[in-house]
C-alpha cells in the first residue's frame, strides 16, 4: 500500500472510464505498506479504494479478485472488487493490474487496544475464513504462495548483497534455519485457504466489531496452522508475548474450528517458519521505511524457541 506508481490524471480518467462510478472528484495516494500502490478515490457515487499491483501480474490479480468474490459471497467480511461495465474486475493502469474496491469505514487497532476480547474475535474470524475458503479440489487452484522455502532461500542470496552489515550477517543463518525447519514441517496437516498476512493493519474495526479483513495478496493454499501461527506472532507480541491475548486468539479460533492433534503438535514449527518468513521479507522488502523492522521477528522467533514445542502448547491452552 505504498505510492510506488503515480498515475497521471489522464491515466486515472482512462481507468475510470471502464466503470460506472460517476465523475472523479479527487484521487489521493495512501502512504502505507510496502508492496502495492494505493489510492483513495472520491467519486460522484461515493468513496473507493484503488489498488495498483506492483508485484502481481494480471493472472495473479484476477485470481485474487475471484477469491474475494467467493469469500464475500460466503459472508466473510471483506470487500469484493467492483465490476467494470464489461463484468471484469481487473483493469490496467500505467501498464500494471489494478482493482477498485468499495471503501470500508473503519480503523485498525493499535497494539495497546488489542484486548483478549478483540483477540477472540480475530481468531474466530480467521477460522470462518478458513472454512469459507474454496473446498478441495478447487483449493489447489490457489497455488502454494509466494513465500515458500525455496523463495525464502533465494531471498537470502539477496540479503548477502545488502548494504546494511547487520542484515548481511543474517543471510547465512536465515538460509540454514529455513532449510532445517522446512524439512521438519509436517506435510499431512489440514490445508486450504490461508491468508498468510493477517496483521493488525489488515483488519478494520467499526463500533468494536470487525468491519473487514483486507489484503489477500499473500493468500494461498497451505496449512491452517501456519495462518494461526502468523496471527499469534503478529497480534500478541509486545516487548514479550502477551499470553492472555495469544490464548484468546487460539480460543476464538477453536470456537469456530477445532484444531486437530497434528495441528497442535505442529504449531511450534509453523510459528518458527512464520517468524523466519517475516524476518526475511522485511529485510528484502522496503519495510523499514514504514517502521516494520525485521529485528522484531527475530525477537519473536527467540521467544518461541525459548518456550519450545511443549511450552508453547501449554501457554496457548493446548
Amino acid at each position: 500500500m505504498a505510492i510506488l506508481t503515480v498515475p497521471s490524471d489522464l491515466d486515472l480518467d482512462a481507468l475510470l472510464q471502464a466503470y460506472d462510478l460517476g465523475e472523479k472528484r479527487s484521487a489521493t495516494g495512501i502512504e502505507a505498506g510496502t508492496v502495492n500502490t494505493s489510492y483513495s478515490l472520491e467519486m460522484a457515487s461515493g468513496r473507493y479504494f484503488l489498488r495498483i499491483y506492483e508485484e502481481q501480474q494480471r493472472p495473479g490479480a484476477e485470481a485474487e479478485a475471484r477469491l474475494l468474490l467467493h469469500l464475500a459471497a460466503c459472508g466473510v467480511p471483506t470487500p469484493a472488487p467492483v465490476e467494470a461495465r464489461d463484468g471484469s474486475t481487473i483493469q490496467v493502469v500505467c501498464g500494471k493490474p489494478a482493482a477498485i474496491f468499495p471503501w470500508v469505514a473503519g480503523d485498525m487497532l493499535c497494539l495497546k487496544a488489542v484486548t483478549p476480547a478483540a483477540a477472540h474475535e480475530v481468531g474466530a474470524a480467521l477460522a470462518r475464513m478458513h472454512l469459507a475458503g474454496p473446498a478441495e479440489p478447487a483449493a489447489t487452484s490457489l497455488g502454494a504462495g509466494r513465500f515458500g522455502a525455496d523463495e525464502l532461500v533465494a531471498r537470502c542470496d539477496r540479503i548477502l548483497k545488502a548494504t546494511d552489515a547487520e542484515s548481511r550477517s543474517q543471510a547465512e543463518p536465515l538460509r540454514d534455519a529455513v532449510i532445517l525447519v522446512d524439512r521438519k514441517r509436517r506435510a499431512d496437516l489440514p490445508r486450504g485457504l490461508v491468508h498468510g498476512d493477517l496483521f493488525r493493519d489488515n483488519v478494520l474495526w467499526h463500533d468494536g466489531k470487525i468491519a473487514a479483513l483486507l489484503d489477500f495478496e499473500s493468500a494461498h493454499r497451505g496449512p491452517f496452522a501456519y495462518d494461526l501461527a502468523v496471527l499469534i506472532l503478529s497480534w500478541s507480541f509486545r516487548d514479550a508475548f502477551d499470553m492472555d491475548v495469544a490464548r484468546a486468539l487460539v480460543a476464538g479460533y477453536r470456537s469456530v474450528r477445532e484444531l486437530a492433534d497434528s495441528e497442535r503438535e505442529a504449531l511450534y514449527l509453523e510459528a518458527v517458519f512464520a517468524a523466519l518468513r517475516f524476518t526475511i521479507t522485511r529485510i528484502t522488502d522496503d519495510a523499514i521505511r514504514v517502521g516494520k523492522k525485521w529485528q522484531r521477528f527475530v525477537a519473536r522467533r527467540e521467544a518461541i524457541d525459548k518456550l519450545g514445542p511443549v511450552g508453547l502448547r501449554e501457554a496457548l491452552g493446548l
